[in-house]
């Protein structure tokens, strides 16, 4: 009873670091306001918009239930579909102000890429106050709670995971992370020199955030846009996150935070008897690694399958 009531202190603290750590940012950064003549959303208006407060409300209530039960397979493509509906659908309706304010632009994607390219082609650093507002919220969520964000906000990453956890008869297969991993951090290390040397933004080809706005025309693009969500979908009925793992630098950026996450999904040692049950059912690359204990592990998408099929209550999404 009394480790319980301790970890419950802890995950909270770790809630009110997200309060203190989003106030503080949004004190420091909000001053900018003004680029070229034109005025600027600033970082603390942009943090007022409803896709931030309830991208960090989706992202820590996606936490609570991790803490608090077990999450089945129908609850999480329940809660999935909310979140696409809500970050992805909703802002169609962009004639009431509060569905615009939804829209997940700029996506997380373009936060990361965009502002590169600004400061290489202006040659000074130029993050727009937006671009910033979306790192931010990502990067906090992220430490907060391992892939709170990735997990559980990100429209992208739950249309993949829809599709993965669809009833089908195709056999699921898992790619070996460090193939997977490689090819992903590859992408961002060649990004820039890319981009220098033949003008060339690599992520631009194959970047499935573009249908969420939704271009229904029939010019090359749109159609190209389309083809990419197609062939990412197609790809999500066989491997978990195909693009989050594979292609995405935010996919990579968190993984690395994932590291220093206060709360993530941790084994208590006295309780596991080897069964192996939650690397067989589970999705992702991570849980061998954490079963082991190894500090360095594949990402895990805070999905919740390995503490629902768990029969001794051995994992927990816990702080330390």
């Amino acid at each position: 009873m009394i480790t319980t009531h301790s970890n419950q202190k802890r995950f909270s603290g770790a809630i009110f670091i997200l309060i203190v750590a989003t106030l503080f940012v949004c004190s420091v950064v909000g001053a900018q306001e003004r680029e070229g003549g034109r005025r600027m959303l600033t970082f603390a208006e942009f943090l007022l918009f409803p896709r931030v407060w309830l991208s960090v409300l989706v992202g820590i209530g996606g936490g609570i239930l991790l803490k608090t039960c077990k999450i089945k397979s129908w609850s999480r493509l329940i809660l999935l579909a909310l979140v696409f509906v809500l970050f992805a659908v909703m802002p169609v309706f962009n004639e009431i102000t509060f569905f615009a304010r939804l829209a997940p632009h700029p996506s997380p994607l373009c936060a990361f890429a965009k502002p590169i390219m600004f400061s290489l082609e202006m040659q000074q650093l130029v993050v727009p106050p937006v671009f910033a507002g979306v790192l931010a919220v990502i990067a906090l969520l992220s430490i907060v709670g391992n892939k709170l964000f990735c997990g559980w906000v990100c429209p992208i990453g739950a249309l993949q995971e829809i599709f993965y956890l669809l009833p089908n008869r195709l056999k699921k297969v898992r790619l070996p992370f460090y193939v997977a991993n490689s090819i992903r951090i590859g992408l961002l290390v060649m990004f820039i020199p890319l981009l220098i040397s033949f003008g060339v933004y690599v992520y631009g080809y194959f970047n499935p955030f573009e249908i969420l706005h939704w271009p229904f025309d029939t010019d090359f693009w749109a159609l190209y846009a389309w083809a990419v969500t197609g062939i990412m979908i197609i790809f999500s009925l066989l491997l978990y996150r195909p693009f989050c793992h594979i292609m995405c630098p935010i996919g990579a950026l968190t993984w690395l935070l994932e590291h220093i996450s206060f709360v993530r999904i941790r084994l208590r040692e006295s309780k596991c008897n080897n069964c192996r049950l939650c690397i067989k059912e589970s999705p992702c690359f991570g849980m061998k690694a954490i079963l082991e204990g190894k500090r360095i592990r594949p990402d895990c998408y805070a999905c919740g399958k390995c503490i629902a099929v768990c029969p001794t209550r051995a994992l927990e999404f816990n702080s330390r």
